[in-house]
């Protein structure tokens, strides 16, 4: 995940981090600023503390002076991003709910819903509007369901 910060003294600061390894860099106006610690990089003169992460929020502390590189995630971003795990978990383990509509639980669907909540709080971080981070919060609620669905039905098929 990339973001850009034009800050008056310092000018462009970005950060990137990649989601798989977690690694972080810091460039300052296109220069790549070397890493002196693990969360911490030298800026000129000066070195620079990074806290947080990408989808938590991210800020880097020079000179006393703390520089939003990513916004906090809100309240309603991590209800929108938990729906598929939560729909996943919840319904796929009920037998009732499941006669009604199948869906895949357990380690499967945990594993479904694990990967369509991080690929929804990915997404949702990317945009800044409200109703599109609810429409895609919502498409990705549907998209497990349509997965769990899929599968469930696949084995079903399959053990009759």
């Amino acid at each position: 995940m990339k973001a850009s910060v034009n800050h008056p003294v310092y000018g462009e600061i970005q950060y990137e981090e990649n989601v798989w390894s977690g690694k972080k860099t810091i460039t300052v106006n296109g220069i790549a600023a070397p890493s002196v610690a693990k969360n911490t990089f030298s800026i000129g003169e000066t070195n620079a503390q990074l806290s947080g992460s990408a989808f938590g929020g991210a800020s880097l502390l020079i000179n006393g002076e703390s520089i939003v590189l990513i916004p906090k995630t809100k309240w309603y971003e991590w209800l929108l991003a938990v729906l598929p795990l939560a729909f996943i978990m919840m319904w796929g383990n009920n037998p009732a709910l499941c006669a009604v509509f199948p869906v895949i639980g357990g380690a499967i669907g945990g594993g479904i819903g694990g990967l369509f909540m991080a690929l929804s709080m990915f997404s949702i971080k990317k945009t800044d509007s409200l109703i599109k981070k609810t429409l895609i919060g919502l498409g990705m609620l549907l998209l497990t369901a349509l997965t769990g669905f899929v599968l469930a039905i696949l084995f079903i098929s399959v053990l009759a």
